[in-house]
């Protein structure tokens, strides 16, 4: 009898320091600290190789680690010693999404067998509803959304992604009620990007002053959020407001130097104020940025042809020939 409880006392202790173990690389996954989150799951694995919770844990470690296939064989560990758990099967489905679009299939599967266990969790259909709209299938990401809305009507970030499936198919005012919704139950609009979206459903939808007006209230929000200032500069250039326009592709810039768009843009606007030395800046860098612009070498062959430099007005021309663009103007200033 003395031996049994020697026995079970030990058992208990591999147990329980198996389980400190876990807890502690729980800690250091909260820290995303992962070499020593997956160190404390490992040491917890050695001391009770039938943890579930360690196996769990290891396996997500190794996902956020990048090393996708090392963390799913380690989550099928978990979900074979607690094949109900939910939570195992959701981020199985998460790391087999993170490894590629062939393992889509296999993400899928196990959403689905999390939801046969949780039914009612609205992040599980939202979820599904992102896979969907990965692959393009609308309608079905629209089905899990809307039952993510009703099983918690602020979760806020399903507003936002069915408004997306509804702009895909084309549905664009649907697309603005869900935006406004979304805004209207999230504290941060700005994080999200809600008023950027909802700009661009405007756009879609053709009001382009309801457009202009939730752009300028994201680059309030953030400032520093590139995309917003190049439509917005775009909505001013449509309106004939060129000295805005400049403003708004400068302030991209000024954030992304790098951004091919603000300096394209910024090119053909300089040209046609026949600012040309300002528009030679622009051009070249749009080209070094983006060297295979059919169209980016013809704005800068017609701005060579502007300043006088007709070989390399012909090289660029050329070049853009060859880039499958076939323009007329630049050739009628080259013979000239």
């Amino acid at each position: 009898m003395k031996k049994l409880l020697l026995v079970i006392f030990s058992l208990l202790l591999i147990q329980a320091a198996g389980e400190n173990m876990a807890r502690m690389g729980e800690e250091f996954m909260k820290l995303r600290n992962w070499p020593m989150a997956l160190g404390y799951y490992e040491a917890a694995l050695k001391e009770n190789p039938a943890l579930a919770t360690a196996w769990y844990g290891k396996g997500l470690t190794l996902c956020q680690m990048k090393k996708n296939d090392e963390g799913i064989s380690a989550l099928g560990k978990a979900i074979e010693l607690e094949p109900k758990n939910p939570d195992y099967l959701y981020v199985a489905g998460v790391c087999c999404e993170w490894k590629g679009e062939g393992n889509w299939d296999q993400a899928e599967a196990y959403y689905k067998k999390a939801l046969e266990l949780k039914p009612d969790d609205p992040q599980l259909h939202h979820k599904l509803g992102t896979l969907y709209q990965r692959q393009e299938r609308a309608q079905e990401a629209i089905v899990e959304y809307k039952k993510a809305i009703a099983l918690n009507p602020d979760y806020f970030i399903s507003y936002n992604n069915l408004a997306g499936c509804y702009l895909e198919i084309h549905q664009p005012e649907e697309a603005v009620k869900l935006y406004r919704e979304a805004i209207l139950r999230t504290e941060d609009p700005g994080t999200y990007h809600f008023y950027f979206h909802l700009g661009v459903a405007l756009l879609a939808a053709n009001r382009m002053e309801d457009a202009k007006a939730a752009f300028l209230i994201e680059t309030a929000l953030s400032p520093g959020f590139v995309d917003a200032h190049l439509d917005l500069g775009n909505i001013y250039l449509i309106g004939n407001n060129v000295e805005r326009a400049i403003e708004e592709y400068q302030e991209a810039l000024a954030t992304d130097p790098l951004q091919p768009e603000a300096h394209y843009n910024l090119g053909q606007l300089f040209l046609s104020l026949n600012q040309n030395q300002l528009a030679l800046k622009h051009l070249q860098r749009y080209l070094e940025l983006k060297p295979d612009s059919g169209t980016g070498h013809y704005y800068l062959g017609l701005c060579y042809a502007r300043l006088g430099d007709r070989q390399k007005a012909r090289e660029e021309y050329n070049r853009s020939l060859q880039l499958g663009y076939h323009p007329e103007e630049l050739k009628k200033k080259i013979q000239k």
